[in-house]
This record gives C-alpha cells, sequence and structure tokens, in this order.
C-alpha cells in the first residue's frame, strides 16, 4: 500500500520515519520538526497534508543577493527604527492552513512582529526587527516552511497586474466547448419528438454527450466540489454546496436514464450550469479587481504637487510626478511619493501611516515615505519612487484596515447557509410527498428541485449592483474602501460632521491691515512665513503682501498650533501669527506692539 508523506502529501518511495510520522525527504521532515518545537502543528490539523514538497526546493545561499542594502531598499515598504515592514507575493497560498501558519511566524522567530495575509491576492505583510532577523532571514525561513516568495526588484507595482488564471480560463473552454457540442448533438433529440428514424444514431450521440460531460464533471467543476468539501469538513455549508449537489445529481440522473434507455439525461443542463457558473465566477473576479481601491488611495493625497524646475516652481498633477523630480512639500502638506530629503533637515509626522503622532526628525539625504506630514519650514525631496509604489498604497490596501475581520463578505455569504437549508427540506418534503402519492415520481421531483434551483444568482446579483453602486458614487467623489461599505450605510441612524482643517473661503475674503505701520523688513518677513503654510488665511496674507514687497526671505524655525496660529523665526524677528487667544498665550495682546516683533 503506498504511503503519503504526512506534511506535502506526495507518494513516499523511501520514506523517512519521525514520531510514527512518514515523510519524502528530509527537508519535510525538517519542517515538521520546526512545526513541532514552536507548538504549530495544528497546521496539519486544519487541512490534510497542506505543506508544500520541500524536495530540492530550499538553498541556503539562494537568498545572499538580499544582504546587498541596494537590493533592500527596493522592497522594504517602510522603515523607521528597529521596525521594518515588507510584502510578498507567495503563490503557493491556498488553503485556511497556508493562512494560519504564516499568520503565526511570529512563534518561530521573536523578530516577527506581526504577520498578516491577504488570501485574495496571495500576498503576506510581514512586520519586522531587523535587529533580530535580518530581510534574507526571513525570506530564508518562507522558503524554508515552503512559501518561497516570488521577488520582484523595483517594487510591488507588479502585484497589481498578476498573470491572467489560465486554469480559471482552461475550466471555461473546456467547459465551453463540451457544453456548445453536447447541445449540438441533442438537437436530433430535441427534434426528433423520440422518433423511430435516428435508429441507432440516437444511442450513438447520447453515448457522445456522456463521454464530453466527463471533462467537465472531473475538471471543470472541481472547484465547486472542493469549495463544497471544504466547507462540509468546517461544518459550514456554504454556496458551493447546492451547486455542486446539483450538478453531480443531474449527471447522476443522466447517466441512469442513459444506461437503463429511459432518456437521454440532462447532460446539456449540467454542462450549461457548470459553463455559464464559471463564467460567471471569471466576471465577479474581474468585477473586484476593477472596484479594487488601488487607483483611489490618492484621493488622500493633493491633486498637484510643487515641482522645482530650473529654480521655478511648477504644478503638476500628482499623477504625472516621476522618479528623480525635486518636489517642494510645504508645511503640513502631505509626502506624495516615497523620497530622499534634499534640505538640511525636516520634522515629519507618520501618524497616516504608523499611528504614531509624534513627529519624527529626519536628517538631509534619509527617506522620507509617502503619507508623512511635514511639520515646520518647507523643505525639498528628491522622488526615489513613483506614487504607486509607494509604502502608502500597501497600506490602503492592507487587511488591517478593515473594522472587521470579515468585512468583504458579503450578507449572501451567511444567508446561502438558510438557503441550502431551505433547498434541501423542500426537496426532502417533495420526495416524502411522491413516495405518498406516486413512487415513481420520487426521483423526478427531487432531482428536478435540486437541479432547477441554482443560488449563483443570489451572489453574482449582490457582486454587479455594488460594483455599478460603488462606480456611480466614485463618479460623484463619494470613495468606498470596498462594497461592504454599501451594505453598513444602511445601518447607519446617526450623521456626525467632523470639520477637519477650515471651511473659510479666502476667494471671497476682504485683508485689511489695522495698526503701527510695518517697515519692509516687517512685511517681507510676514510674506514669507505665511508662504509656506497651507492654511486659507496664511496663503490670503501672503497673496496681499506679494503686492507690496518683492522677494522672501529664509525662514529659520516654524511651529504650527492647530486651530491657533504659527510662531516663526524669520531673520532678526520673532513673528507670532494667529488669533487674538493664542496671542494672548504668548503675552501678546492685539492693542499692544512687542518690541523686535
Amino acid at each position: 500500500m503506498p504511503q503519503h508523506c504526512y506534511h506535502c502529501g506526495v507518494d513516499c518511495d523511501d520514506s523517512i520515519l519521525w514520531n510514527d510520522k512518514v515523510f519524502c525527504c528530509s527537508g519535510c521532515k525538517l519542517v515538521y520538526q520546526l512545526l513541532d518545537e514552536n507548538g504549530l502543528c495544528q497546521y496539519y490539523d486544519l487541512t490534510d497534508m497542506p505543506g508544500m514538497t520541500a524536495k530540492g526546493h530550499f538553498v541556503s545561499d539562494k537568498y545572499n543577493y538580499l544582504d546587498n542594502e541596494a537590493i533592500q531598499e527596493q522592497l522594504i515598504q517602510f522603515k523607521q527604527g528597529d521596525q521594518a515592514h515588507v510584502v510578498f507575493y507567495l503563490p503557493q497560498i491556498h488553503c485556511v492552513s497556508c493562512v494560519w501558519l504564516l499568520e503565526n511566524l511570529h512563534k518561530i522567530n521573536p523578530g516577527i512582529i506581526q504577520s498578516q495575509t491577504h488570501f485574495e491576492k496571495k500576498e503576506i505583510k510581514v512586520v519586522y526587527q531587523p535587529s533580530l532577523i535580518t530581510l534574507k532571514e526571513l525570506v530564508q525561513l518562507l522558503a524554508f516552511v515552503g512559501y518561497a516568495p516570488v521577488i520582484h526588484l523595483g517594487g510591488n507595482d507588479w502585484l497589481k497586474k498578476k498573470k491572467v488564471n489560465k486554469k480559471q480560463l482552461f475550466k471555461i473552454g473546456i467547459a465551453g466547448f463540451c457544453f456548445s457540442n453536447i447541445m449540438m448533438l441533442s438537437f436530433p433529440e430535441y427534434l426528433s419528438n423520440n422518433a423511430v428514424e435516428l435508429g441507432n444514431l440516437r444511442v450513438f450521440f447520447i453515448y457522445i454527450n456522456l463521454l464530453l460531460s466527463l471533462p467537465v464533471l472531473i475538471y471543470s467543476a472541481s472547484d465547486f466540489f472542493i469549495s463544497a468539501y471544504t466547507g462540509l469538513r468546517q461544518k459550514w455549508l456554504n454556496i458551493d454546496a447546492p451547486i455542486a449537489l446539483a450538478i453531480a445529481v443531474t449527471f447522476s440522473r443522466s447517466v441512469y436514464e442513459i444506461l437503463t434507455q429511459t432518456g437521454a439525461g440532462y447532460l446539456d443542463s449540467m454542462s450549461g450550469i457548470v459553463f455559464f457558473m464559471l463564467i460567471g465566477r471569471w466576471f465577479q473576479d474581474k468585477s473586484y479587481d476593477s472596484f479594487a481601491f488601488d487607483r483611489d488611495y490618492t484621493s488622500f493625497f493633493p491633486l498637484g504637487v510643487t515641482v522645482l524646475q530650473d529654480g521655478n516652481e511648477i504644478n503638476k498633477p500628482l499623477a504625472e510626478l516621476t522618479k528623480g523630480e525635486r518636489v517642494l512639500i510645504k508645511s503640513e502638506e502631505m509626502i506624495p511619493a516615497d523620497s530622499k530629503l534634499i534640505s538640511d533637515g525636516a520634522l515629519v509626522d507618520y501618524s497616516f501611516v504608523s499611528g504614531e503622532n509624534a513627529p519624527i526628525e529626519v536628517m538631509k539625504g534619509a527617506l522620507v515615505y509617502a503619507g508623512g506630514i511635514q511639520k515646520g519650514r518647507a523643505i525639498q525631496l528628491e522622488v526615489v519612487k513613483p506614487v504607486g509604489q509607494s509604502y502608502i498604497t500597501e497600506l490602503w490596501n492592507s487587511p488591517l484596515l478593515k473594522s472587521e475581520k470579515n468585512a468583504e463578505k458579503s450578507f449572501v455569504h451567511p444567508w446561502s447557509q438558510y438557503f441550502t437549508i431551505i433547498l434541501f427540506a423542500i426537496a426532502i418534503s417533495s420526495g416524502i410527498y411522491w413516495s405518498i402519492y406516486d413512487i415513481s415520481k420520487i426521483m423526478p421531483a427531487v432531482t428536478a428541485v435540486l437541479i432547477v434551483a441554482c443560488p449563483c444568482s443570489l451572489l453574482l446579483t449582490v457582486t454587479f449592483t455594488y460594483g455599478n453602486v460603488l462606480r456611480w458614487l466614485g463618479k460623484s467623489k463619494f470613495y468606498c474602501k470596498n462594497a461592504s461599505v454599501i451594505e453598513a450605510i444602511d445601518k447607519i441612524d446617526t450623521i456626525v460632521f467632523d470639520k477637519t482643517g477650515t471651511l473659510t473661503n479666502h476667494a471671497e475674503t476682504q485683508l485689511a491691515y489695522d495698526g503701527v505701520p510695518l517697515s519692509n523688513n516687517e512685511m517681507l518677513a510676514i510674506k514669507s512665513i505665511t508662504k509656506e503654510s497651507l492654511h486659507p488665511l496664511s496663503q490670503l496674507i501672503a497673496q496681499y503682501y506679494f503686492s507690496k514687497v518683492d522677494g522672501v526671505v529664509e525662514v529659520n524655525k516654524i511651529e504650527n498650533f492647530i486651530g491657533k496660529g504659527t510662531k516663526a523665526n524669520c531673520g532678526d524677528f520673532e513673528v507670532l501669527i494667529g488669533s487674538a487667544s493664542f496671542l494672548a498665550s504668548n503675552h501678546v495682546y492685539a492693542n499692544q506692539q512687542k518690541e523686535g516683533s
């Protein structure tokens, strides 16, 4: 009797025994030992033989190139202090055991802080401590446990352009070919009305149809049976259970009718169910790909960015920003792309990226990440990555942004369990009824219920409806992270408007100065300070002094107090600009002139 590897399920010729378990190679045995030593053998309880074979897949020096710092900079999405974030594409992810193991990597190596998988995209985001585990060691660990990442230098933008799922297209093609030919060969049956003229051709066509239906059942419909079986193992009747049952019952009834020569069966219906369901699933996947918010994360960024060219400031659309360009980032403005700091220093708030609201001091030449907010005076940056390859892209697409663990699931999924139960109840009731009144109609009635009732329309209808709603809202500049937001809107009973920033419309504001006449140097200092702020009132003041004094001077230090005002040093002046209460808190009053200010 052939034996199977306990880890990967491969047939074993030269078996290796360990703890009464059989392994195909020393690699699989070592992976099992590693998981056993760290208390992670639950991995094998979730799915039978879930691992990937380790035979010949792991070479210790394969990833030596990851010791190169230049290569590390292209792969690491975010790095601050002793913490780094990296995203890998793992094509081996295929089941719940994979997800469970990958999200428990921190138990194997304490240098891994957190690992979060994105099952649909087959990606894993790892937060780790470079002082405890290097990037090369992290990749080696993933490869050792059977999940060697596919590494592409120059960013992760390629992940959005993954290859077409050829296996899915092959299944659609085979199902379509068989379905069309079964329909064509069934035309004599449809039109003859059981006429005797067909003779032996009728039997020949029926058996040809049976032969054509086998690839549809065994290959094209395999995903439905696997999904239904997986759900049953987890004690959950998913939406694929009644579909798989309908396919199986239709085929079984057709075979019975063909062998007993009581009919031609319903092989055309079975192949049609599989073909159209596969097309529906394909459109569903394409729909969710198009609904993804990958392209809209920049809605949090300014529509334009100030680019420095030949000493001139040019306002350029964010989408046209390219690697190597120099940009000017003003106070309180978001950094649009991963860049290198050209100015002497900067104070960057990464609260939008990491949640830490304490500004980080960045030195000249250091890397600053997209999503950071510049605090203080304006700075110059050199773009090192296009906007689409920045760390903020991966942050926006992170599963951690979901408010709930299963936020992506539609209401159809929990209802599908009840749908399946009701469907089975109707089929059983039909069988009981006809067992009392006409036993000969039990099988036709029960199978008819299971064949006709198809829950696929529930899921596909919701998918396409929400997709159109997302597009409609997007055209109205109302952006939703995913379709689950639309369902949540129905439960809203209170709307809160939070004023972030200011509602001032400076286009309709008239500015007038009332006080001691200012010297040219004082007006120049005020103009230079307000020019670096994005607040509408500061911009209004800067425009007011543009017509009164030429040029600008360097601002040595600037501090912004949200909702209050600005404090800055410019030349020999210490300048306070803000509300009366802000000035009063600094012992300056509206009817009093402070010397040297």
